[in-house]
């Protein structure tokens, strides 16, 4: 039957976390001078030495488990009020706070991307609230509705040959001339160069 770790360490388990460390330090202490000792008082302090350290490794485990389940609700009750304030850095603080990442805590965390314009950060976030949660229809809507968000703003930005794209092409609109650099306009536009040159002293164009 395995030991009860608290009981190893001769103390309540009802401790704080900082009782906890300073019962270990103690001990920890005690025996590590003790394992120099000749004899079966060297070899004992050996033994409890390894005794303490993995009691202690225990507990800490359960105090903080303890923590996460007393505390869980609260700190995402906490996050969805700092939302709804819009206050986003709060709620951000609250959940970082958080070390159990439910299927909520990632819902959460998406919300507060969305928010925040981080559309892909909070897609990435739905999706692990998904798969931890599969059946969930609220993790599953919001992430099918950013979905669709997300596509029709790549589907309008997506725009080969839109209005506001520098063309080079000589496409005229309709019922008008021809926009864009002819040949026309390059012969022109060489001829008033020239002439521009000449009258300076100087010839672009030696034939003319």
């Amino acid at each position: 039957m395995p030991k009860n770790p608290f009981i190893t360490l001769g103390i309540s388990e009802n401790v704080t976390q900082n009782e906890l460390y300073d019962t270990y330090k103690e001990l920890r202490e005690r025996y590590s001078k003790q394992r120099f000792a000749p004899g079966d008082e060297g070899a004992e302090a050996c033994i409890r030495l390894e005794e303490v350290e993995a009691a202690y490794a225990e507990a800490t485990e359960v105090l903080r488990s303890r923590y996460e389940i007393s505390n869980f609700g609260d700190e995402l009750s906490r996050v969805e009020d700092a939302i709804k304030e819009n206050n986003l850095e709060k709620a951000q603080g609250f959940l970082d706070a958080e070390l159990n990442r439910t299927a909520k805590w990632h819902y959460l965390q998406s919300v507060i991307f969305f928010r925040r314009g981080w559309n892909t950060d909070a897609y990435k976030q739905l999706e692990f609230a998904c798969s931890m949660e599969p059946q969930n229809p609220k993790y599953a809507e919001a992430k099918e509705a950013l979905f669709a968000k997300m596509t029709e703003g790549r589907q309008n930005s997506y725009n080969p040959r839109g209005e506001n794209e520098r063309s080079y092409r000589n496409t005229p609109p309709q019922g008008g001339a021809a926009r864009g650099c002819t040949p026309c306009d390059c012969c022109s536009s060489l001829i008033c160069a020239d002439c521009c040159c000449e009258c300076a002293g100087g010839d672009l164009i030696s034939c003319c």
